[in-house]
């Protein structure tokens, strides 16, 4: 009897899954489906335009089994960092005048049926840029006072745009220098470099780094400014924070702020006076390094090195006393005037150069650790007597090479093997007044996050005494520049370049 029931049973189940798979004969108007296709805008999907440009885009549309369709159109782009929507359209063509901030978009075209409902969508990435964007800026010193020139990737210079800007002013002699930071705070990458014009003799300004109008004193970054004269002597961000820090009269300001303006909230404490250099650590996260330090400094007063790692105003620390475990030298106790601080080709290692009292040089390399292994390398130098009176540095962070000038000539430093040679000689009647590398300052997990890395491409700022000029050389692996790949001249006496990647 029970196994009649549990047939019984089985046949309902069957019965009724059979019947949910019957033909459903009903009468229902089922309609054709007429997809709308956009050919692609243009090959790459990538679009680039200056600011204030006008985009122009005619898309190629077609409905299947449609002739005369009636739609409607959208057009719109929104930010990489998730803005609201900017509305551009809508008609089908676009030609609209692009006004929004320099960056990243995504461009977005929407066509719908109105008869049916059914629409397609098709996206392109719009890189909006200014003429000012990226290039090398050229601060240069004129019979009536100071101007800013740029010069563009593609070899077009740009000159008076500082006068131009602001009402045929000129910058009060001496010009000075320019200095920046790239702050990922905010908007992220998108967020131009704070561009600052500095000079010994008066408070430190901030320039539109996409015209160069005069924006605002570098006081109000900072949430407390010391009373009288602003020494701004050099500036820097982080390369995996949004911390930031600039050396402003021998002191550290240090700030760490999440909105998009960048705000120094005082100066790190304790008794010091630092060289103009900044060096921020990192272990681009590939390993895990116990005490470790995110800020590396040289107290010129006390003859030391300094560290600190935090996220807000704290006491610069000295490195450890114990010596059971010492490095190649003590960063307590180092007594000589610091000329020069940089990156080295390997990006757990910061470079040092030192001078004694006697005038002899030193190379010291820092490991950002707390202990005194952070002494990693020393060296006499004794085969630079040129590099005694330079003022003028620039190293490679591909290359264990540091360039430094003397008078009309170029010399590199191979720290590996401590041997110096002469790589380029000028003209006995031009005078070195600069020197930069190209640089990326936009830190990735992919290059360790350090905050600079330079190019194969170094700029060297020359002056006959009536003319400035810019020579442009590439450096090779060996870390030779051979001949100048371009010449730029018609400038007054550079005293400055920043080199502004394209971001």
């Amino acid at each position: 009897m029970k196994k009649n029931i549990n047939f019984l049973f089985i046949l309902i189940i069957l019965s009724a899954l059979m019947a949910s798979c019957a033909k459903d004969k009903g009468n229902y108007d089922l309609q054709p489906i007429h997809e709308i296709t956009i050919a692609d805008f243009n090959q790459s999907g990538n679009y680039e335009i200056l600011i204030n440009d006008t985009l122009r885009i005619n898309p190629d549309m077609k409905q299947e089994n449609v002739q005369n369709g009636k739609y409607k159109y959208r057009w719109y782009l929104y930010s990489n960092n998730y803005d609201p929507a900017v509305e551009l359209s809508s008609e089908k063509n676009l030609k609209k005048a692009i006004t929004v901030p320099i960056g990243g978009y995504t461009l977005v075209f929407t066509a719908t049926d109105e008869s049916t409902g059914i629409g397609t969508t098709k996206t392109a990435n719009l890189m909006v840029s200014s003429k000012f964007s990226s290039g090398l800026v050229v601060l240069e010193e004129k019979v009536q006072g100071g101007d800013i020139c740029q010069i563009a990737f593609n070899g077009t210079v740009y000159r008076n745009l500082f006068s131009d800007a602001n009402g045929g002013q000129f910058i009060p002699k001496p010009v000075g220098k320019l200095d920046g930071f790239y702050f990922k705070g905010g908007i992220a990458v998108q967020k131009p470099i704070n561009l600052f014009l500095t000079s010994e003799s008066r408070n430190p300004m901030e320039l539109n780094p996409e015209n160069y109008k005069l924006s605002k004193p570098f006081s109000e970054f900072m949430a407390i400014a010391p009373s009288g004269n602003i020494n701004l002597q050099t500036t820097q961000q982080n390369g995996n924070s949004n911390a930031i820090y600039a050396i402003v009269n021998g002191k550290m300001q240090f700030g760490f702020p999440y909105e998009a303006t960048p705000i120094f909230e005082g100066a790190l404490l304790g008794d010091y006076e630092l060289a103009p250099f900044i060096i921020t650590s990192t272990t681009g996260g590939r390993i895990n390094l116990p005490n470790k330090t995110d800020l590396i400094s040289y107290d010129q007063k006390n003859g030391r090195f300094l560290w600190y790692s935090g996220f807000k105003i704290g006491e610069y620390n000295t490195y450890s006393k114990d010596m059971s475990t010492p490095g190649a030298f003590d960063p307590n106790n180092v007594k000589k005037k610091c000329v020069y601080a940089g990156y080295s080709n390997d990006y757990l290692y910061y470079n040092w150069l030192m001078k004694d009292d006697a005038g002899e040089m030193y190379f010291y390399q820092i490991y950002p650790v707390s202990t005194q292994k952070a002494g990693a390398d020393y060296k006499a130098i004794t085969d630079a007597p040129e590099m005694k009176t330079a003022k003028i540095f620039a190293g490679s962070t591909k290359l264990p090479n540091i360039y430094f000038a003397a008078q009309n000539k170029i010399y590199s430093y191979d720290y590996k093997s401590n041997m110096t040679r002469l790589i380029y000689s000028f003209a006995a009647t031009e005078e070195i007044t600069d020197m930069k590398f190209a640089v990326s300052r936009i830190s990735e997990f992919e290059n360790f996050y350090m905050p600079l890395r330079t190019l194969d491409k170094i700029y060297i700022a020359t002056y006959n005494g009536t003319e400035g000029k810019v020579n442009e050389f590439e450096v090779s692996g060996t870390g030779s520049i051979g001949t100048a790949t371009n010449i730029y001249g018609g400038f007054g006496r550079i005293t400055s370049m920043f080199y502004k990647e394209k971001r």
